[in-house]
């Protein structure tokens, strides 16, 4: 029993070693053994054996040497980081996108698809299969060549069963996602909440590098915020932390998805303002949309953003209204959690300075004062593609920082 315990250690210590050793690359683009050793605190054998084992599972690559002034020129390594791909996928409200990643996070390929109606667990899913093989014949990609898929689901998810307990928008009730989908592709597949995902994009690739307590918070055709706090994402008991769309910030508001009144969502998802936009022209407020559109039904999230640029009245109010309450529902989180960043992603930025300015001026006038002293709410800089590397950062972080063996690299998917 002795000896189990010691190796079950002395593997454990030699996995966290070589994750270390190449989070390190990543952050540094190369290093030398010297160099890593002196990172690390680890002797030079041990980091030398650590990147002969990474040279054999293919992750690393040495690069020649650095000229120095005197001495040896040291031998650099970098990550090869075409060794391990993987594909994020995002359900939306309309349309289905795919992303092809590297280990960098570097967008390989990328495929969107609309969604019909038929949004039944068992007609998407299916699609989405469909669409997997797409992808790869698209990029001429073998399946044996990718290593994982990601999956990013709003509403309620249980990233360690793998099931969608509860997306409103979809209606979807405890549709075991993960499971399904590697039946179809016989792939591993992680799933957790988009906004989670979102998350651990910022954490690698954006503003959350190198910050280790922030909030994400997702504004599109829905809201939800992903909170993580030392370094690791904060699920909840029940995996429904992060729900801040459905916060009730309006009485006597209108009925929301999950049944309740006056949600966040129902007043400033692009949902809800383009809701409210089109009860208002067909009420009769003037606004250059109507030049845009002659048909109320027909006006789009984008006709609001496009007469916003203009200055137009309505299109303006709607959008500092939503963004008021937004910075509400940002006040709470702020108070609860007071963490060191606010990272905004989603549709909303197309609404520029208005969202941004109303909804930091939201956030002064009803957060603590203690609690935004130091308080940094910034936009998310990683673009229309954030949603897919997201759902693929699900993979790229079990690699650097999860319990993903790199002796998996070796072998073929087998499910259990």
């Amino acid at each position: 029993m002795i000896n189990k315990t010691q190796k079950i250690g002395k593997d454990l210590m030699k996995q966290l070693n070589q994750k270390l050793i190449l989070k390190i690359l990543k952050e540094n683009q190369s290093a030398s053994k010297s160099e890593l050793a002196k990172i690390t605190g680890l002797t030079i054998p041990g980091v030398t054996d650590i990147i002969n084992e990474l040279e054999g599972y293919n992750v690393i690559t040495n690069i020649g040497e650095s000229p120095i002034k005197r001495g040896r020129f040291p031998t650099l390594y970098e990550l090869n980081k075409n060794a391990f791909k993987v594909i994020g996928i995002s359900i939306r409200s309309k349309s289905i996108r795919l992303g092809l990643f590297n280990i960098l996070g570097e967008s390989l390929f990328f495929l969107e698809e609309g969604l019909n109606n038929e949004v039944s667990p068992e007609y998407t899913m299916d699609y989405v299969a469909k669409l997997v093989h797409k992808l790869l014949e698209l990029s001429n990609t073998e399946i044996s060549e990718v290593n994982g898929i990601g999956l990013g689901m709003h509403g309620i998810v249980d990233p360690i069963k793998g099931i969608s307990i509860y997306p409103p928008h979809l209606n979807w009730r405890n549709v075991p996602i993960k499971r399904i989908l590697e039946e179809k592709l016989n792939l591993p597949v992680i799933v957790d909440n988009d906004c989670n995902s979102l998350a651990l994009a910022e954490y690698w690739f954006g503003k959350g590098e190198g910050i280790n307590s922030f909030i994400t918070l997702n504004i599109d055709y829905g809201i939800g915020a992903s909170i993580m706090i030392n370094g690791k994402l904060f699920h909840g008991s029940d995996y429904g932390a992060g729900q801040i769309g459905h916060t009730i910030v309006q009485d006597n508001g209108s009925l929301c998805t999950c049944g309740n009144y006056g949600c966040l969502e129902t007043t400033s998802s692009e949902l809800s303002i383009i809701e409210d936009i089109k009860i208002k022209i067909k009420k009769g407020f003037p606004s250059k949309i109507n030049e845009i559109v002659k048909n109320p039904d027909l006006i789009t999230i984008e006709h609001l953003y496009s007469a916003a640029k203009q200055n137009d009245k309505l299109a303006v109010s709607s959008l500092e209204t939503a963004s008021r309450y937004l910075g509400i529902g940002i006040s709470t989180l702020v108070n609860v959690f007071n963490p060191e960043k606010v990272i905004i992603t989603g549709g909303i930025l197309r609404g520029g300075d208005i969202v941004m300015s109303t909804l930091l001026e939201s956030v002064q006038c009803h957060a603590l004062k203690t609690n935004t002293a130091t308080l940094e709410i910034t936009e998310s800089l990683l673009g229309r593609k954030a949603d897919v590397l997201g759902a693929a950062s699900l993979w790229i972080s079990e690699f650097f920082e999860g319990d993903f063996s790199l002796s998996n690299l070796q072998n073929e998917y087998i499910e259990n």
